[in-house]
């Protein structure tokens, strides 16, 4: 069995991109309405008192809020250390995790597909552009350039290790608007009941969204098992089947992603066997994590 057809497989399980970004209008105001503010997406919107799950704020404090956010795109495009996204429009989010202290970065392909500049920027907002290493379409990932220096780097699960029941994704999943800091998001693997030599998609129970893409998929260890490159597209599925299927994403196992980095020069760091977890367990991965921006 050739490696092309084995990897084409792969993008015929894609049911619903993750890369186009949406936006959501916040409620009309009204009586019983506030400004709701998550502090964890940096955003406010308008919401009855009993719904909201953040911080109530003044008109005034909203205000700012909304400005910060309005400001992080301005300023990037207006900052001479940035000069190479000047007249470029910001036109998708993803995630993308460090491989490598040289800072080479692991993503999907469909995330920066067609994108004339890269830039990456961190969970503390130090910003820079990045560089298309390497693509291959086949199996959705790439990998990236930067010159960031990172003090740690992800921690992959050996390719042959069993899937955990409980599993993290972090990525920049976009609700109503892409967050400036990465989230966590935790979910569960279902088992599979097929067997077979070629490489299976792992199937997460979570809610992965827009802004997902190219994350890492974390066991409780904190080592990546997986990256996220899909959901499953729900409206799709009722359409042709009638079954309404929820929260489900696609992950490209390290079967697949191990080999990859290791044709193009990158040595993953494996974990141990060990029952002590490593420094970098799920809430910590912020660390390795970074946002990439697709700008043209």
């Amino acid at each position: 069995m050739s490696r092309p057809d084995t990897q084409t497989l792969f993008l015929t399980l894609v049911a619903a991109s993750l890369l186009t970004l949406t936006a959501i209008d916040a409620k009309p105001a009204n009586a019983a309405a506030v400004n709701c503010y998550d502090t964890s997406r940096e955003m406010v919107m308008r919401t009855r008192s009993e719904e909201c799950r953040g911080k109530v704020v003044s008109d005034a404090e909203a205000t700012a809020i909304r400005d910060r956010r309005q400001s992080y795109v301005r300023e990037s495009l207006e900052s001479n250390q940035n000069p190479i996204i000047l007249g470029k429009r910001l036109v998708s989010v993803g995630a993308g995790f460090f491989v490598s202290p040289d800072g080479s970065m692991l993503t999907n392909a469909h995330v920066v597909k067609d994108c004339e500049t890269l830039v990456v920027s961190r969970a503390d907002g130090e910003m820079l552009p990045a560089r298309l290493t390497v693509a291959d379409q086949r199996i959705d990932l790439a990998l990236l350039g930067t010159d960031f220096k990172p003090a740690v780097t992800a921690v992959f699960a050996p390719a042959d290790a069993p899937l955990p029941e409980q599993v993290s994704i972090i990525g920049y999943p976009n609700q109503g608007l892409p967050p400036l800091r990465p989230l966590l998001t935790h979910g569960t693997i279902a088992p599979s009941k097929v067997v077979s030599a070629i490489p299976q998609p792992i199937s997460i129970q979570a809610d992965v969204r827009p802004g997902n893409s190219g994350g890492p998929a974390l066991d409780e260890m904190g080592s990546v098992i997986g990256v996220v490159f899909a959901a499953v597209d729900t409206p799709a599925i009722f359409k042709n089947t009638g079954r309404v299927v929820r929260d489900i994403g696609i992950a490209i196992p390290n079967s697949l992603s191990l080999g990859f980095l290791e044709r193009h020069g990158i040595t993953p760091v494996l974990a141990k066997q060990s029952t002590s977890k490593h420094p970098t367990q799920p809430d910590q991965a912020n660390q390795f994590v970074a946002r990439i921006e697709c700008w043209r």
